[in-house]
């Protein structure tokens, strides 16, 4: 079934008209803690009369819905306008940014955090940068906090470090125990559709002890494709990480070498910069040891498009951060491949979902 879409004011969320034949060149995508961008054209010949409101650059969202059988409306991505192309052709092309791109556009000010527990410090930063309030203008998001307020956070940004608000939520979510977010759409009212900034130590949720997901993809069954990739590259795999920050004076804050003293090949190491503005050594060594731990092994990717119509849904079945489960079968995988992963983001066209997945636990590869 088509995606049905709509455009929305982006100061307050209020419905502006149906976008009943827009069409995106290519899959919706959504991650957790960073923005996509999409294309989309609008034929003209069946606009709706006040189609130049309903996609005016900066001033409104296209949000996309789901209908399910019953008729239900679930809005499952938006995107800012932020370019609109006319001429001699029969279409209004469009260029889109989901609300994360938002973030990137607002700055932060002097603010100071002493052990302030992190998912409180991204619901301030979002509520003051971003959100539109009485005094303010911004986008209609409110934020949620998922199991609790997290870990303890000493934090300090000046006006004068020019940092956006969405280059400060992934600085203070690239250590180790960092917070996660994202963004979803809700339904205020009948007209009316809002944002949601998700944000806590883990979004989403894992089966119960003993029990599978309860949203599951299957080969043969609802999913059409499915492609499992094992890679070491140089920006996949490395047991031996340092970040490392800008010099001053002629020296450089740099973490100490984090090595994974557990493996028995040879040294690959990977050194880079998670921010300029980081002095402290110690927040340097929290992001190596995430890296290392995320790099250690390399990469195992597993990518799964399904029928949309046929497959656990997205938005009612599972959630970014969810985990699901699947259990394969292919002429790579006679015997079968199953196990878990975590969703850290999705591609979603008219016939297709594409979980894109972080593979924690699976059967059936050396």
């Amino acid at each position: 079934m088509t995606l049905s879409w709509t455009s929305v004011n982006a100061n307050n969320g209020s419905v502006i008209t149906d976008l009943t034949d827009l069409r995106v060149d290519a899959a919706l995508k959504q991650t957790l803690m960073r923005y996509e961008s999409q294309t989309a054209k609008l034929p003209l010949d069946t606009a709706p009369t006040n189609w130049r409101q309903a996609t005016r650059k900066r001033s409104v969202f296209l949000v996309a819905l789901d209908i399910l059988k019953d008729g239900t409306e679930v809005p499952i991505w938006g995107g800012m306008v932020t370019k609109r192309v006319t001429n001699a052709g029969p279409d209004v092309e469009l260029s889109l940014v989901t609300a994360e791109g938002y973030f990137d556009r607002v700055f932060v000010g002097d603010e100071n955090y002493n052990n302030i527990p992190q998912n409180l410090i991204i619901k301030d930063l979002i509520e003051k940068y971003a959100a539109t309030t009485a005094t303010k203008r911004g986008i209609p998001i409110r934020v949620e906090i998922h199991g609790g307020d997290g870990t303890p956070r000493t934090r300090a940004y000046t006006d004068a470090s020019d940092k956006t608000l969405y280059s400060v939520l992934r600085d203070l979510s690239g250590v180790v125990g960092g917070p996660e977010w994202t963004v979803s759409w809700e339904w205020v009212d009948s007209q009316t559709l809002g944002l949601v900034a998700h944000v806590g130590d883990r979004l989403g949720s894992p089966p119960p002890d003993g029990l599978n997901p309860a949203a599951q993809f299957y080969l043969p069954g609802a999913v059409d494709s499915a492609e499992l990739t094992e890679g070491y590259d140089s920006s996949e795999g490395a047991n031996d990480v340092m970040a490392v920050s800008s010099g001053v004076d002629g020296a450089r804050p740099q973490s100490p070498h984090q090595v994974d003293t557990t493996d028995p090949s040879p040294r690959f190491e990977y050194r880079w910069t998670p921010s300029t503005s980081i002095t402290d050594v110690n927040t340097l060594t929290a992001h190596a040891q995430r890296a290392l731990a995320a790099m250690k092994n390399g990469t195992l990717a597993l990518a799964i498009t399904a029928n949309r119509q046929e497959a656990p849904r997205l938005g009612t079945d599972w959630f970014l951060g969810d985990d699901i489960g699947f259990d394969l079968t292919a002429p790579a995988w006679p015997d079968g491949l199953t196990g878990t992963a975590r969703v850290v983001g999705a591609e979603i066209t008219d016939t297709t979902i594409t979980p894109l997945i972080d593979v924690s636990d699976i059967e059936g590869i050396d």
